[in-house]
């Protein structure tokens, strides 16, 4: 039931970003402003088997005078066989092009597993100033003999 209502969660917050651009998530004391990319990273990569689908983007949240740096996205096709050595998604806070906080989240399991939500934030900052959400996602696939490769995505449209 918890992965169900995370799933609508994570749909509708994608559903209120294509609609809108700017989502508010909790009570008025708690309220929570993003800013997202103006494009979604959307790629299908040669695996073993099925190939995998990528959706993914990155925002930026601000809530009580503090940010952080939020991906959203999914990866499908996993199909319960192995397809990648590593899958790591790098969220990343930024002020000025500076990384302020980051988080790299390791979803080699899940990919593996099976269709997953890969919601990766990074840690919370105070700040003031433009701030904007970044990443990047470490593709190694699985017995292709070319190592691992890093995608940078497109980063969020600046929150103040």
């Amino acid at each position: 039931m918890a992965r169900q209502l995370k799933k609508f969660a994570t749909g509708l917050a994608t559903v209120s970003l294509a609609l809108g651009g700017v989502v508010v998530l909790g009570s008025p004391a708690q309220a929570a402003t993003e800013h997202c990319s103006s494009r979604w990273f959307i790629a299908e990569v040669d695996t073993p088997g099925e190939n995998i689908d990528i959706e993914y983007e990155f925002c930026v949240q601000k809530a009580n005078g503090k940010f952080r740096g939020m991906g959203y996205g999914r990866v499908m096709d996993g199909g319960g066989m192995r397809k990648v050595d590593s899958f790591k998604i790098e969220t990343r806070l930024e002020r000025h092009n500076r990384t302020v906080t980051k988080r790299v989240c390791d979803y080699t399991r899940a990919v593996n597993a099976g269709d997953t939500n890969a919601d990766c934030r990074s840690p919370w900052a105070r700040g003031r100033g433009a701030h904007t959400g970044d990443g990047r996602i470490y593709i190694d696939v699985d017995s292709d003999g070319e190592g691992g490769k890093w995608h940078t995505l497109v980063d969020s449209a600046p929150l103040s």
